[in-house]
């Protein structure tokens, strides 16, 4: 079972966002990205999609092993991000749904471990990649330019 938007949302911003996962970087004008420095990115991004997997596939194994059905944890959480949503849960569910985002938590900070390990390993500092991911979040070019790296490796 696949978890909802939101749940996957939040996670790939977690995982591919970069500049909110870790320390705030200052806005920066604009950034020089060599063209070294964008093919890890691109493998870094490609990594980063596998973890992304797993972390969602655990997520909905902690979801389910703890006598949840996906759509009523979803349910929850939804209610649970916004003020305007108010939900009928059980003290049961209640305990359950705590159980639960424990588990997740402990699944994230796992997740963001091995997301800087793979940053790491690819020779870059978490600072250098908090600057370059912001740059791509914001520069056109920049955006083109990766997209047409992971075109290329996909083709190999």
């Amino acid at each position: 079972m696949k978890l909802s938007n939101n749940i996957k949302t939040s996670l790939i911003c977690f995982l591919m966002l970069g500049a909110t996962v870790f320390a705030q970087v200052p806005a920066q004008t604009q950034t020089e990205v060599s063209d070294g420095e964008l093919n890890k990115i691109a493998a870094i991004f490609k990594e980063l999609q596998t973890i992304n997997l797993k972390g969602q596939q655990k997520m909905t194994e902690a979801v389910e092993a703890n006598g949840f059905e996906v759509n009523r944890f979803n349910e929850m959480f939804e209610a649970s991000q916004s003020p305007d949503k108010n939900i009928e849960a059980t003290a049961e569910e209640k305990e359950k749904y705590g159980v639960v985002m424990n588990e997740i938590q402990q699944i994230q900070a796992g997740l963001q471990e091995e997301m800087e390990s793979v940053i790491t390993d690819e020779g870059l500092t978490m600072e250098r990649y908090q600057q370059v991911a912001t740059a791509v979040q914001t520069d056109t070019k920049l955006q083109q330019r990766l997209q047409n790296i992971l075109a290329k490796q996909g083709q190999q």
